[in-house]
């Protein structure tokens, strides 16, 4: 009867150690571990080479209106080229049709500029909304201006830049597989009020691209 009992103590005490073991995470040895990482890093290379050439353009752009006692109208396309998944640099163009009715007559000029930015996402699906991005954003436009020749009093119109440095970011809402809405956020840390076309530092655009 002893040699009963004992052999069934044994019997769970094992039953009780096995399943200790089995349930314990074991170490994996630190050349794995880098080999692992080697084979995460590898993946998101091969991602990034993975991408066709037609994959890393996408096109796009903002459109804006105001109207009133002054009428601005603004279109500005843009292309831009995917370095990885996540980050894209790009130009884009402006044209701004400007009309100023507080002069008789009423005083109109088509402005044109161009631009440089990059981009970079930081996160997807931020807050279910949509994909949260930085940029950034050199501009300038071409705006004619009066002018008074000092010698002759004669009033004529001379061209002038208006450069912009722009910093901020944005939302881009998917609508489908590559394309998106876009609204963002820019401030010009060295906004001049003298030396500017827009009225505000702050900038609100609204877009998207495909």
């Amino acid at each position: 009867m002893k040699k009963i009992i004992l052999a069934i103590a044994l019997s769970f005490f094992c039953s009780v150690s096995f399943a200790q073991v089995e349930g314990v995470e074991v170490e994996k040895p630190k050349e794995e571990k880098k080999e692992e990482k080697k084979e995460e890093s590898k993946d998101d290379d091969d991602d990034e080479e993975k991408m066709k050439l037609i994959d890393r353009f996408y096109f796009g752009g903002n459109l804006g209106a105001s109207f009133g006692t002054i009428t601005n109208i603004n279109i500005a396309p843009m292309i831009g080229y995917r370095l990885t998944p996540r980050f894209s640099v790009g130009v884009g163009g402006t044209y701004q049709y400007w009309s100023d009715k507080r002069f008789i007559p009423t005083y109109t000029q088509s402005i044109y500029g161009g631009s440089v930015f990059s981009r970079y996402m930081i996160a997807e699906d931020f807050l279910g909304a949509g994909n949260l991005f930085a940029h950034a954003e050199y501009e300038t436009l071409f705006a004619k201006q009066p002018y008074q020749d000092p010698n002759t009093g004669i009033i004529s119109e001379k061209t002038k830049s208006f450069p912009s440095f722009l910093i901020g970011g944005g939302l881009a809402i998917p609508i489908g597989s590559r394309s998106a809405f876009t609204i963002s956020a820019l401030y010009n840390p060295f906004y001049d009020e003298f030396n500017s076309l827009y009225a505000s530092p702050l900038q609100i655009r609204v877009g998207g691209f495909f």
